[in-house]
């Protein structure tokens, strides 16, 4: 992408996008560093990293940041967002994109289904139904997926196929990392999950 499409895609001036390709950004605006990750296809905590980069800051700030070797930014649901509709029965293949924003490459990690049966009540016709939800829950074809060596500022795109129930109902499914010693390597993060609502035609 040349600066002048940049710069037309992005509703910013050329001279500013000059100033940011030669990282002169100190007096930049969080706004300005937003358009420009959009317009670069990247997560916004990269443009951070850039601002940051060579700032002296406080004792408590740098240990903490140093202590960030693997980091995770989730950049989009390229299939399937939040809400989408899906019908019931059907096979559908989630697709998100993530960025490793550490400072260590990704390596023999996998993406790993967490889910747990939750307890359910739902009103079918004029009873109520009490069971373990099995039946309402979001099944992936496979448990987990390899996540490909991801180097730091590398972006990915994970993919996993899902069937949905067979009753209508919004149902989610979480993933988390996991190391090769199947450690959950984001313990206390949301993670990645797909949410979708089922319907009957």
């Amino acid at each position: 992408m040349t600066m002048v499409a940049a710069a037309e895609r992005s509703k910013i001036s050329r001279q500013t996008w000059h100033k940011l390709l030669n990282a002169d950004i100190d007096e930049a605006r969080l706004s300005t560093l937003m358009k420009v990750a959009e317009t670069l296809q990247t997560h916004p905590l990269s443009m951070l990293r850039i601002y940051f980069h060579g700032k002296q800051l406080s004792h408590f700030s740098a240990q903490y940041s140093g202590n960030n070797k693997f980091a995770s930014g989730f950049i989009a649901d390229v299939t399937y967002p939040d809400n989408s509709i899906v019908q019931t029965g059907q096979v559908f293949e989630k697709i998100w994109e993530v960025e490793n924003l550490g400072t260590q490459a990704w390596i023999d990690w996998r993406l790993q289904c967490v889910d747990e049966h939750l307890s359910v009540q739902t009103l079918i016709g004029s009873e109520h139904y009490n069971g373990n939800g099995s039946q309402y829950s979001l099944m992936p074809l496979v448990d987990s997926i390899p996540i490909p060596i991801t180097q730091p500022g590398e972006k990915v795109r994970l993919h996993v196929q899902f069937r949905a129930p067979d009753f209508p109902c919004t149902t989610i499914s979480h993933w988390k990392s996991t190391d090769a010693a199947g450690n959950i390597i984001f313990p206390h993060l949301t993670g990645l999950y797909c949410l979708v609502k089922v319907i009957s035609l």
